[in-house]
């Protein structure tokens, strides 16, 4: 655990505190229950089988474009991007599985803990890159890139950016 979320917890954990001997007090001669603690950051945060779905449809090419702009970063103004993920599936049976996820250092940020699998090659074990934006979790640009490229497909002008 870094430094910055280990003061973080801290931080938040006597602030929960301070809350929870709030909440104790009586009301009308009754002690008040402190309200149940959720976090919405926690509920936030993508499962691996979340990603791995949001993963498919990016690569699937019965879902229109107009649905995948929101699963790669940068996906709206590139939608090209989407003809080259369908292709690591359709043209070298590719397939990227999330097996654990965690958030990064920065926050919005998630690092992922993938396997590319293609058939007739050994298992890739790789970090792969979400980000949030607004309300939604998409892969980052340079991550999709470099699938792209290592997998021998011709990347799209987006990834030169990258």
């Amino acid at each position: 655990m870094s430094l910055r979320r280990t003061i973080a917890a801290v931080s938040l954990s006597a602030f929960a505190l301070a809350g929870l001997a709030a909440c104790g007090e009586e009301e009308n001669g009754r002690e008040t229950a402190p309200p149940p603690t959720t976090s919405a950051q926690e509920a936030a945060i993508p499962t691996a089988e979340d990603l791995s779905l949001l993963l498919e449809q990016a690569s699937d090419p019965a879902v229109p474009v107009e649905q995948k702009v929101n699963l790669v970063e940068g996906g709206a103004e590139a939608p090209e991007i989407f003809d080259q993920i369908a292709a690591l599936k359709a043209e070298k049976g590719a397939t990227v599985v999330i097996t654990g996820v965690a958030e990064g250092d920065i926050p919005g940020t998630l690092i992922a803990n993938a396997v590319i699998q293609q058939p007739g090659q050994e298992d890739i074990n790789v970090q792969a890159q979400f980000i949030k934006q607004g309300t939604d979790w998409m892969l980052q640009k340079s991550f999709a890139c470099a699938l792209i490229t290592n997998a021998g497909l011709q990347p799209p002008a987006t990834c030169a950016a990258a």
